[in-house]
């Protein structure tokens, strides 16, 4: 769970507005879904998981690719927007919650981390890796921001913590974000020959 202040100012900013960040309105945002959508693939994905989803405008987008998308987000105000978001598709839910204390029990083929790492700690990074190695059935998914975060850790910081109990495949570097696309050991055995 992000520490107490990052909950309370994440909770103050989507009390001020739905769309503190103009996720729905800036061509920055639209032109960073995209790539990110590209990265992920067209699907479909059984069981998808998009861990920490803001207004849900991300989810939105990945629903039609997903037989089943789970999100989840802990500021509450949030959740109710990506709950509005979503209200068309009957193949999307929101979870009230904060990983990676209250990750659902699902295996999903599908991990989409979009601008949260950096809001967790190195200890809740390291769990969340073990719950992907234990759970994760398909591709981890982690876009973050580059610049500075005016938290203890910046989007790299928090991506390479999650990368050490994970398997690499791709990083692409863009203006302002990063996309690192992650497996776990078992799931490479499995591509083996």
């Amino acid at each position: 769970m992000p520490h107490s202040d990052t909950l309370a100012h994440l909770a103050r900013l989507y009390g001020a507005s739905e769309d503190p960040w103009n996720h729905r309105s800036s061509s920055y945002e639209a032109a960073k879904y995209e790539t990110t959508l590209s990265a992920i693939g067209p699907g479909p994905f059984r069981q998808a998981l998009e861990i920490g989803c803001g207004n849900g405008e991300l989810a939105g987008r990945l629903a039609p690719r997903c037989r089943r998308l789970t999100a989840m987000e802990c500021i509450p105000a949030a959740a109710q927007s990506a709950r509005r978001r979503l209200a068309g598709f009957s193949q999307a839910e929101v979870l009230d919650g904060c990983a990676p204390q209250d990750l659902p029990r699902i295996q999903p083929d599908l991990v989409l981390l979009s601008e949260v790492l950096y809001f967790m700690t190195p200890a809740e990074i390291g769990v969340l890796a073990l719950w992907l190695n234990r759970n994760a059935a398909g591709p981890i998914v982690a876009v973050n921001w580059t610049g500075p975060t005016d938290e203890p850790q910046t989007g790299p910081e928090a991506v390479g913590l999650l990368a050490q109990g994970l398997l690499t495949r791709q990083v692409q570097h863009f203006e302002g974000f990063r996309i690192d696309v992650l497996a776990t050991a078992k799931q490479e055995s499995v591509q083996a020959p």
